[in-house]
């Protein structure tokens, strides 16, 4: 992705983090999916276009459009739903299919284009397509929350900062190890969340057992 692109992108992580978290309502969250989804897709078809008057790195650019692609679908899907209320496991089966995508970029940063830190990203977002599988097409609504929680984290963490970086000319500076910290932590933050929703849920059903035996006494 470019680096103006990948900021943007931040823009719209956070504000459907929100949307999760309940802070924005659905319909709100829509038109920032239609702006960005609609420039991503613009981006992809004026950068293909571009390429095929060289074949020297056309391969590389249309992998570079894969990734814009999966986020653009995802963002005017996300739009679309909101807009019209629709059900979500049509974008939750979307969301695992992109999952599976997201697994391919991310070998292709590491293997093709020795990219380090960049994999690791796409392996972040390999999570975050998964919890939103999970929610929207299995149903498991108490990843909700902590999903939010992660998108709200890697807009910052994976696309606003490291595309004003690129932007600045200081990404390179940064060593792949802190980059590769940064997305373990903001995993691990996730997963201790999904751990506390399950031992909330947890509670209440063992109070409830507790009464049992004592009406049974």
């Amino acid at each position: 992705m470019s680096s103006l692109s990948l900021m943007f992108v931040g823009s719209v992580l956070l504000l459907n983090g929100l949307g999760l978290l309940g802070v924005v309502g659905p319909k709100a969250t829509a038109p920032v999916n239609v702006f960005i989804g609609s420039a991503l897709v613009i981006t992809v078809l004026s950068t293909v276009l571009s390429s095929l008057n060289s074949e020297a790195g056309q391969l590389d650019v249309v992998l570079g459009a894969t990734g814009f692609l999966l986020f653009a679908f995802t963002y005017l899907y996300v739009a679309f739903n909101n807009f019209g209320s629709l059900p979500g496991d049509g974008l939750g089966w979307y969301c695992g299919w992109a999952a599976l995508v997201s697994t391919f970029l991310a070998a292709v940063n590491f293997v093709r284009f020795s990219d380090v830190k960049f994999g690791f990203i796409w392996l972040s977002w390999v999570v975050l397509f998964s919890a939103f599988f999970f929610i929207l097409a299995l149903g498991w609504e108490r990843l909700q929350r902590p999903t939010g929680w992660l998108a709200v984290l890697q807009a910052f963490t994976t696309t606003t900062i490291p595309g004003a970086m690129q932007l600045t000319g200081t990404w390179n500076e940064v060593s792949s190890t802190v980059v590769v910290a940064v997305q373990v932590v903001v995993i691990a933050v996730f997963l201790v969340l999904v751990a506390r929703t399950r031992t909330t849920r947890l509670e209440p059903d063992v109070a409830s057992e507790e009464r049992d035996l004592e009406l049974h006494r």
